[in-house]
């Protein structure tokens, strides 16, 4: 009896360990199949990633993105194989889908690529425009901000943007607090698409211009990786007492805190990180902001002028919601 006992505690103790660091894997071209069939005919591959975590908390991420021509639309696929209750494997999947602002064919990729994906253990991969990154190679792709405006020291902005994601996602981060569930604390962009990032280098991102067109209106251009640049017209106006132009803008100073370790130190491991070079009250002012569902926070800091870095506590994380400016006059401009 003793010796029983002694087997099925060894046991015990084996498939506990081997629960605790073992996650299956699953291949990206075999969980591409997985998606509606309908979705794929009809909707063009414009990246996937794979992010792997290994340890007391780990996971697998697979992730697709399509955007259908017709419809407008951008979708993002995601399965995450998690471990439940810290050593059995489960897998979640999930949808987000919302309006394009952009045609984003100019992204698409072959599926075909997927098959070149190599599943691994605490590493990231990204496939973008037919080509498949590898952990560092995929922060360096981006544009940095000294790149994107160059030469443009006359261009009249309303607001010129930064922006990075811990995955591929669309839409907007919200908080719902109360009981009634209410939102607020919205950040980011309904519909616009955004790539994953190490959050190593916070000068480089997708990043998008807002400027002043005729009439009135505003130009938003997104830039992103390998020179492709997407555009769009905002239907709300600039009003004047918001424009400025980068002669306003001290840019050494801002591109100094960018690369400083104290905002590198604390974006790490953030869901979504942004940065936002607007005129407020008269003052051109730099904000950056970061959230991080796992700690329940989020992080705010003017750059610009100096101010000391604020944290707020989310109450509940809610994810995201899709809506994009220039349908409504009232809406707060971007």
């Amino acid at each position: 009896m003793r010796r029983v006992l002694v087997v099925f505690s060894f046991l015990l103790v084996f498939f506990l360990l081997f629960g605790y660091f073992y996650l299956p894997s699953e291949s990206m071209s075999t969980l591409y199949q997985r998606i509606p069939e309908q979705v794929r005919q009809n909707s063009q591959l414009v990246a996937a990633y794979y992010y792997s975590q290994t340890g007391f908390n780990g996971f697998r991420e697979y992730q697709f993105a399509f955007y259908n021509p017709k419809e407008r639309e951008i979708r993002i696929y995601t399965f995450k194989i998690i471990k439940l209750l810290k050593f059995i494997p489960t897998m979640r999947d999930d949808i987000i889908s919302c309006e394009a602002p952009f045609n984003y064919s100019a992204l698409a990729t072959s599926p075909e690529k997927l098959r070149e994906f190599k599943n691994c253990d605490n590493c990231r991969e990204l496939l973008y425009k037919d080509t498949i990154y590898r952990n560092e190679e995929i922060e360096s792709i981006y544009p940095s901000i000294e790149e994107i405006i160059k030469g443009k020291e006359n261009t009249t902005y309303v607001n010129l943007v930064l922006t990075k994601d811990g995955e591929i996602s669309t839409g907007k981060i919200v908080e719902r607090v109360g009981d009634m569930g209410i939102l607020r604390g919205p950040l980011g962009y309904g519909g616009l698409l955004h790539l994953p990032s190490s959050m190593s280098a916070s000068w480089r991102g997708v990043i998008l211009e807002f400027i002043t067109g005729d009439n009135g209106t505003i130009n938003v251009i997104a830039h992103y990786p390998g020179n492709i640049t997407l555009s769009t017209t905002a239907e709300v106006k600039a009003p004047s007492n918001k424009t400025w132009t980068l002669e306003e803008v001290p840019l050494e100073i801002i591109t100094q805190k960018l690369k400083s370790e104290e905002l590198t130190t604390n974006i790490k491991g953030s869901l979504r990180f942004e940065l936002s070079i607007t005129r407020e009250e008269g003052r051109i002012e730099a904000w950056t902001t970061w959230v991080n569902p796992r700690k329940g926070i989020e992080g705010i800091w003017r750059i610009y002028p100096q101010g000391e870095i604020k944290r707020t506590e989310f109450k509940r994380f809610s994810g995201y919601v899709c809506t994009w400016y220039g349908s409504n006059i009232l809406e707060k401009l971007p």
